[in-house]
């Protein structure tokens, strides 16, 4: 298959040989660890199978990221690399460095049908640079690894969205392709992207509401929106910008969270865009655990914290999302890891399996999907987090650019 029959401007595994080559592949390990270095979950792992399992006739080499630096979670890949053993049910070798003459020689010695996992690529401090393609290829990873490699495959989408080395430093000197993984994130998102359909609606919540604001600027700019349905600590910011007092407690955790520069912003897009944006009629107040649920002009009086929408908001958003050609639902609509404040959450994603196209991401919905069953009942579930906020809100993310670029001057028609 070429990319004149997939109609892709970037090439995935199916246009280039695989067996017999060395392949150098940008996974997302990165998972939720406990404090004595377990796996908490093996989604990301299990969504990188099928390309591996394509694999099974090349050499190849993994590189992830784990945490952050000063992060609890910031450590070595050896659990990953015994989880992912058991998962794909062949041995993934564990390498404790990334580009030393130990990890250089290990990946030389590899024979066919091996898998070697090298270690966590921000331990390397090129990795959390932002820079440009160009200057990441001039980077000592990519100097010291791409010899040895036939091949770069870009199969974690979820950190596509970084300049960083491991992700673009590599498609500047190497045949570059979509894993299976990336490439079902970008078919999938494209078509909530490029959706010509209508109603299409958005319902954009949890806590990195900077994210989310962001995104809905982008999103009504360029007019992908026909609603933008606010929740969560979105929700908050955008009742603030209205003028209506939240009472100090709700007022302090926005300032907390460093996120009081955002209710100007939400205050203009309010201006600009009043028939597209809609914020909640009443909210879910947590009071001493129990549900209470008031009208939004009401919670300054309680001065509970905000913790979820309520029911008449939850009856007017399941209308609009219901009737929706295109629904995207990105972050939890309250605490819905608490029961009281859980019922916003599972009311609207019910809702959104109702649309005709559903898209779904962010760590916390999903884990609500997971609970409620409904994984099956959405068009797309997408792993990226803030890459899938950030690639529906219609830009370009850095990963993506440079495997279209490495297309245009590797393919040869």
């Amino acid at each position: 298959m070429s990319q004149e029959t997939t109609g892709k401007d970037y090439l995935t595994m199916g246009d280039v040989a695989l067996d017999d080559k060395a392949v150098l592949v940008r996974v997302d390990f990165n998972s939720p660890m406990d404090d004595n270095g377990n796996i908490l979950d093996d989604r990301k792992i299990k969504s990188h199978l099928p390309t591996l399992q394509s694999l099974e006739h090349s050499k190849v080499v993994l590189m992830s990221h784990q945490g952050r630096p000063g992060d609890e979670d910031y450590t070595t890949l050896e659990a990953h690399a015994k989880l992912a053993t058991k998962l794909l049910g062949r041995e993934v070798i564990y390498e404790d460095d990334i580009f030393s003459s130990c990890a250089r020689n290990a990946i030389k010695s590899l024979a066919k049908g091996e898998i070697l996992l090298l270690e966590n690529t921000r331990f390397n401090a090129e990795e959390i640079t932002k820079l440009t393609p160009e200057e990441q290829a001039k980077s000592q990873m990519v100097k010291k690894l791409h010899p040895l490699f036939d091949l770069f495959i870009n199969d974690a989408f979820s950190v596509s969205h970084r300049s960083q080395c491991s992700v673009v430093g590599f498609t500047l000197v190497l045949p570059s392709v979509a894993g299976i993984l990336m490439d079902k994130e970008i078919t999938g998102l494209d078509k909530a992207v490029k959706c010509h359909e209508h109603p299409a609606i958005f319902v954009l919540g949890g806590a990195k509401a900077n994210d989310s604001i962001k995104a809905i600027s982008n999103i009504l700019k360029r007019d992908g929106a026909d609603k933008i349905l606010t929740t969560g600590v979105v929700a908050t910011i955008f009742i603030m910008a209205t003028g209506i007092d939240v009472g100090e407690v709700n007022r302090k955790f926005i300032e907390d969270e460093k996120y009081m520069d955002q209710i100007p912003i939400a205050s203009r897009l309010l201006k600009e865009y009043s028939d597209k944006i809609v914020i909640p009629q009443d909210v879910a107040l947590n009071n001493g655990g129990k549900r209470q649920e008031v009208k939004v002009d009401r919670i300054k009086e309680e001065n509970l914290p905000i913790a979820d929408i309520g029911q008449k908001t939850i009856e007017n958003y399941s209308k609009y999302i219901k009737d929706a050609k295109l629904c995207v639902f990105h972050g939890p609509t309250g605490i819905f890891e608490l029961d009281k404040f859980r019922l916003g959450t599972d009311e609207l994603l019910k809702a959104a399996t109702q649309a005709s196209y559903s898209v779904a991401g962010g760590g916390h919905t999903l884990d609500a999907i997971d609970q409620l069953g409904l994984e099956s009942k959405f068009s797309h579930i997408s792993l990226g987090g803030g890459a899938s906020i950030t690639y529906l809100s219609g830009e370009p993310l850095p990963g993506i650019t440079a495997l279209k670029n490495n297309a245009s001057r590797y393919h040869k028609g």
